[in-house]
């Protein structure tokens, strides 16, 4: 597993906390990675609507990014005095997706850390279209932050799918629990895998929906299957039974309701980047999971081969 070495930090424009820095300042004293503190800034205003009046665009641009630039010296004093090597970055361009992954690009981070904020009562995370963005494309793996205080000594959750039910790669799950095992080492707490286990969709006995009906597996097979391939893969990993959880139903529910049952801190989930129709899972389990689920979520990508 890759040694986080080089943090990027995406900083929230004007907001007073940044709990993205919070968090990835702490993992960086663990592991004496160097901070990359990103802000992006982009305003399409009319002159017009400036302070004074008679400020130019350039005008009004540079002011913004000076002020973002403060912000960053800030924050890069408050790392050097804990004892990490930070940099800062203000950047104006649009939209942020493509700033950002153009930096991750240029730099290659270990990992990119975002604050996402989470609405107890909505029930839901207000994503914005270029997180989303960022959960399909960025290269490296994502620290979605929602409370940077559960990210220690909490018990962190490895979704896996040994069944290959969303036919991502088999090798995937030894990489999620092998990430999941070293932030148990890193972070403190203790690692649990999850697996949920949909069961197929009612066939309709039409034509020749009674052959598929006829050769399909039973409920009860598909879960005994299901056992097998996720004890089988909790043993080649070294992980305790008594940490690996199989649960039946429709994943992106299972596993918010997993995450809360057992009070996780951090889940880590693998996300294949698809197209068109192959996106399915991107967009109906990945997504609604880290939409409803209130606990931080770190994002794998598959390992390149070879």
């Amino acid at each position: 597993m890759t040694a986080l070495r080089n943090i990027l930090v995406l900083m929230d424009a004007g907001a007073e906390r940044q709990p993205a820095f919070e968090a990835a300042l702490a993992i960086a004293r663990r592991t004496g990675a160097r901070l990359e503190l990103l802000v992006n800034e982009f305003q399409d205003l009319h002159a017009g609507y400036f302070e004074p009046m008679t400020a130019t665009v350039q005008e009004f641009h540079d002011s913004l990014l000076a002020a973002h630039r403060a912000m960053l010296d800030e924050h890069v004093r408050i790392a050097r005095e804990a004892g990490v090597t930070a940099i800062g970055e203000a950047l104006w361009g649009s939209p942020f997706h493509e700033v950002v992954l153009a930096r991750v690009a240029a730099t290659r981070p270990d990992l990119v850390v975002k604050h996402t904020e989470y609405h107890g009562r909505l029930e839901r995370t207000l994503f914005t279209g270029s997180d989303w963005h960022l959960v399909r494309e960025c290269p490296a793996p994502l620290l979605l932050v929602k409370d940077a205080s559960r990210l220690f000594d909490a018990r962190i959750v490895a979704c896996i799918d040994p069944m290959h039910a969303h036919d991502k790669p088999a090798a995937l799950d030894a990489q999620l629990i092998q990430r999941g095992a070293s932030l148990v080492e890193l972070l403190g707490g203790e690692l649990h895998a999850l697996h949920v286990a949909p069961l197929p969709a009612p066939v309709g006995l039409v034509g020749d929906a009674w052959v598929a009906a006829a050769t399909m597996p039973s409920p009860e097979d598909l879960l005994s299957r299901a056992r097998v391939a996720c004890e089988r893969l909790a043993a080649e990993r070294g992980l305790s039974r008594a940490r690996l959880h199989l649960r039946v139903g429709a994943p992106a529910r299972e596993i918010v309701a997993a995450a809360h049952e057992l009070d996780a801190g951090l889940l880590v989930m693998g996300v294949v980047s698809r197209r068109r129709l192959e996106r399915w899972f991107v967009g109906n389990t990945a997504e609604a999971v880290l939409d409803r689920a209130s606990c931080n979520v770190w994002v794998e990508k598959p390992a390149a081969a070879g």
